[in-house]
């Protein structure tokens, strides 16, 4: 359930999200100026190989701003005009905020913001993340240097991906969609609908609790990997 947030929680959250990330972790915000605890966490989430993305606007970056990023490997780096949202998230919780990553906002402004997660709220998580996609398409790459990604989109689409698979082999049996429950085609090598499907490929979290039975349909925690229940998947094997 989302959870409303004042100032300094919003700090602490922004912070966690940044520390808890397993693959990537996505920053949205106009205006850049890291504090010292930030920047920290950010070069912990590089060293765990973890891909940062952020997204500014407004301005450009000043040299302060621009030196540190530069130590960020890892960093995919957009340039959005007309950004005014801010909003941060990992694979798994989210804060959607009116602090932009400031360090003077933190200090000064009173703020306000909600705290989401992942599988508890998940239509406004994904629909959020669909928004920072069409931000991204929109907007400009910055390359700071050799080592900065130059290619757009490699947050949306990678080689090492894994692909959807429709039902080809003439199996008729009809499956359900682990995330949405939308009747879809069994097929367990891809028990999302395609919707579902494009918001799991975001993080490709194979690990990642669904709820129901990809056969059966009923209440179970279902995940890419194991997409049935125990009985179903007694009598599928």
């Amino acid at each position: 359930m989302a959870e409303f947030l004042t100032t300094s929680w919003i700090s602490s959250y922004i912070e966690k999200i940044i520390k808890d990330a397993n693959k990537k972790v996505v920053l949205v915000s106009p205006y850049l100026q890291f504090s010292k605890s930030f920047y920290e966490r950010l070069q912990d989430a590089q060293n765990h190989n973890v891909q940062i993305v952020i997204i500014y606007g407004k301005s450009k970056l000043n040299s302060k701003e621009t030196n540190l990023l530069k130590e960020l490997t890892n960093l995919e780096l957009y340039f959005s005009e007309n950004l005014h949202a801010k909003c941060y998230f990992n694979e798994s919780s989210m804060v959607i905020t009116s602090m932009n990553m400031y360090e003077y906002s933190e200090k000064n402004n009173r703020e306000m913001g909600v705290y989401i997660e992942a599988k508890g709220d998940q239509d406004l998580y994904e629909n959020a993340v669909e928004e920072t996609e069409s931000i991204i398409r929109s907007s400009e790459v910055v390359v700071l240097n050799k080592k900065t990604p130059k290619k757009k989109f490699s947050l949306l689409s990678n080689k090492n991906k894994t692909k959807f698979k429709s039902n080809t082999s003439g199996n008729k049996k009809d499956g359900t969609c682990i995330r949405c429950s939308e009747i879809i085609p069994l097929n367990m090598d891809s028990p999302y609908c395609k919707k579902c499907y494009k918001s799991w490929s975001f993080y490709e979290n194979l690990d990642f609790e669904e709820k129901v039975c990809h056969s059966c349909g009923k209440e179970n925690t279902s995940t890419m990997v194991k997409p049935v229940c125990y009985s179903c998947y007694k009598i599928l094997n």
